[in-house]
């Protein structure tokens, strides 16, 4: 399990980014409008449409405009408690209190995920070519740093991919490396996720159809369903397996073919930060008969999504969709458990052979057991207890203020 310090402080700088950015973007203009508190239009059940109230940019009109397209797009737009909007003195207190924070069947809050921020602190977290410079700033990283080939101790040739952002760019880079593994004949796959937190959809889409082989065509990847105001974009959100590019990037444009590793099984390393698009790979492999084995901790839990909607300045993230396999399983709002649950080294280099969680890998490759040194790891007192180094400060890992770790980039956004 990862600890919390390097994430607090990761969370801090991401927050204090955002802030800034608002303080910089809130700017007046807009009409005000009916003078008829959000407040009233809920107590009745009335809202206007959200379109006919955007870019007015007042604070009660913002207020009425966030209440009326909350009714229109959040999953659980019929549960949103009813406050008073004059008790709140910002957008993103205002957001937050609309919030539903009810328990749901794992005892968790209902939404852990909804978030806003600045228009440009979004852009920034989303890769937006006119933030390329604050980007810069700011953190980044490349989205798969590492691939590589390894021989297990019995023998097997193992392809080994470090993929660590959904971001756009991300599934050219993938293709290249599915690619190499595919020509160089690897028999097993480790696809490391401890630091993935997700984003678009279609890259993991893209990402899962590359582990299995042609007969995925015209399977059911995931399905997505909304609220009730919404059950036409129901009918129509089932994302279905190609084995070709659904959404183009730079390099491979929409048809080009998907290298395919044919595989039976895949080996996947997780984390508490493995959210997401990233449990999309999991679920949808698991939904079509693919065996995936967990090996690290267990992953985030969210099965939601949203799209990105800006509004005077401030860019919102209300959760709006659930995802479901072909299965059609989607309640792990707790989590994915681990076939081996094995604890961080963060001395270790990522893609070393020795590294914990990638040597439980290969272990379970070639035995279908988890390491006992694996378990004994776990419980290793200097590990849990010595305050450096972080997980997050190792060469290939993101930095520990990278925009992925905002918590809106953790969206399951379907594409850019």
């Amino acid at each position: 399990m990862f600890r919390l310090a390097p994430l607090r402080r990761a969370a801090a700088v991401a927050a204090a980014f955002s802030i800034a950015f608002l303080l910089a973007a809130c700017g007046g203009g807009g009409g005000s409008g009916p003078d008829l508190a959000a407040g009233a239009l809920s107590s009745r059940g009335l809202f206007p449409e959200s379109s006919s109230l955007a870019g007015m940019c007042s604070l009660a009109d913002q207020q009425r405009w966030l209440r009326a397209y909350m009714d229109e797009k959040y999953l659980w737009n019929d549960e949103v408690p009813e406050v008073r909007p004059a008790d709140y003195g910002t957008m993103p207190a205002y957001f937050d209190a609309l919030l539903v924070r009810t328990s749901d069947a794992d005892g968790l809050a209902r939404d852990r995920f909804s978030t806003s921020m600045s228009s440009r602190a979004a852009d920034v977290m989303q890769g937006v070519a006119s933030a390329s410079a604050a980007v810069a700033d700011y953190g980044s990283s490349r989205p798969v740093p590492l691939v590589r080939t390894i021989l297990s101790t019995g023998s097997r040739k193992v392809g080994y991919i470090l993929f660590n952002e959904h971001s756009k760019g991300a599934q050219d880079a993938l293709i290249g490396a599915f690619g190499s593994l595919r020509d160089a004949g690897v028999q097993d796959l480790v696809l490391d996720l401890r630091y993935n937190g997700g984003g678009f959809l279609y890259i993991a889409q893209a990402a899962a159809a590359m582990v299995a082989g042609p007969s995925i065509e015209g399977q059911v990847f995931e399905s997505v369903r909304y609220n009730s105001h919404r059950s036409a974009e129901n009918a129509a959100g089932t994302f279905i397996f190609s084995t070709r590019v659904l959404t183009g990037e730079t390099t491979y444009g929409r048809g080009h073919p998907l290298p395919q590793l044919k595989l039976p099984r895949l080996y996947v390393l997780t984390s508490q930060l493995t959210c997401s698009a990233s449990e999309s790979i999991v679920n949808s492999l698991r939904g079509i008969g693919v065996q995936v084995v967990l090996i690290g901790d267990r992953t985030c839990g969210k099965p939601y999504g949203f799209h990105r909607k800006d509004n005077c300045g401030q860019a919102y993230f209300p959760i709006e969709f659930q995802v479901y396999n072909a299965q059609g399983y989607g309640d792990y709002t707790a989590g994915f458990p681990v076939q081996c649950r094995v604890q961080e080294n963060p001395r270790t280099a990522l893609g070393a052979v020795d590294e914990p969680l990638l040597a439980a890998a290969l272990t379970h490759i070639d035995t279908g057991r988890c390491p006992v040194a694996g378990r004994q790891l776990l419980a290793s007192p200097m590990l849990q207890q010595s305050p450096d180094p972080s997980p997050l400060d190792r060469p290939e890992a993101p930095p520990a203020d990278s925009p992925m770790y905002q918590p809106g980039w953790n969206g399951r956004v379907l594409q850019p």
